[in-house]
């Protein structure tokens, strides 16, 4: 059973949220999900293996396919119409993915921050096999220490926030051994479906993407917004701008939800 956690009113979001991240990470950052006033009824829950969800050894369940799954399991038990998906990182993809499964059930998407994809993903699998082997040689706790040195976050967000690298750092301190292993050896194994694919997705989607990340390159957020017929892509470059993604995500839902009544 997935840890859940469900807060305001109005039409469904499911949410998911990024690679070693949890809810507990997205609520003290503050990046997606206001603290009060939300219009949107948001559905978030921690993966598995990650936050306050078990885990397994098993990298079958952490496939970006299996998480579309789990995505999927829960908009269905939530509400038998329409539904609103969404995610960080990760997330994107298991939403966009769980709509390509299931599109007929999805009013909206929202993609932020979108992973490497395509020509950038080669380097980012060799980012993860080299914290295996961290992992593997030193244990979790020295990988932890290097992540609190090099946090991977843009410089003008941590500027503003350094806090939200400890959270991150956190958020990684708190996962089994094991499982993160198992989990990154399934990030090694994921990309998203080729871009011509995508074309048939005619589901309307906000992607939010922001710049000087290269975990979560701009190339492909850009790419999504020119591969999906009905995408919408807004870029920030500052902490200020990204003050207004909680709103901009209640707004896209909102207006899509009713649009299909």
């Amino acid at each position: 059973m997935l840890n859940t956690a469900i807060s305001g009113t109005g039409p469904t979001l499911i949410w998911a949220h990024g690679l070693m991240h949890s809810m507990d990470f997205e609520s003290r950052t503050g990046w997606f999900h206001p603290e009060c006033g939300s219009k949107v009824r948001r559905v978030r829950f921690d993966a598995r293996g990650h936050g306050q969800s078990p885990g397994s050894v098993d990298v079958a369940h952490y496939l970006w396919s299996a998480q579309a799954a789990d995505m999927l399991a829960i908009a269905t038990a939530q509400s038998e119409g329409s539904i609103a998906l969404g995610g960080h990182s990760m997330g994107s993809a298991s939403a966009l993915l769980a709509a390509m499964q299931a599109p007929d059930k999805v009013s909206c998407l929202i993609l932020a921050a979108p992973p490497t994809a395509w020509r950038t993903r080669p380097t980012q699998i060799r980012r993860y096999r080299q914290m295996q082997r961290i992992i593997e040689q030193r244990g979790l706790a020295s990988l932890v220490s290097l992540a609190a040195q090099n946090p991977a976050l843009p410089d003008w967000l941590l500027a503003a926030h350094p806090a939200h690298a400890s959270a991150s750092q956190q958020a990684l301190a708190t996962m089994q051994q094991d499982n993160l292993m198992a989990i990154l050896d399934a990030a090694c194994q994921c990309d998203l479906p080729a871009p011509e694919t995508l074309h048939q997705l005619r589901i309307p989607t906000l992607i939010l993407g922001w710049r000087d990340d290269p975990i979560h390159p701009l190339e492909t957020a850009e790419q999504l917004a020119a591969a999906l017929p009905l995408a919408e892509l807004r870029v920030i470059d500052s902490a200020d701008t990204l003050q207004a993604w909680p709103s901009q995500i209640d707004d896209f839902v909102c207006r899509h939800a009713y649009s299909r009544l």
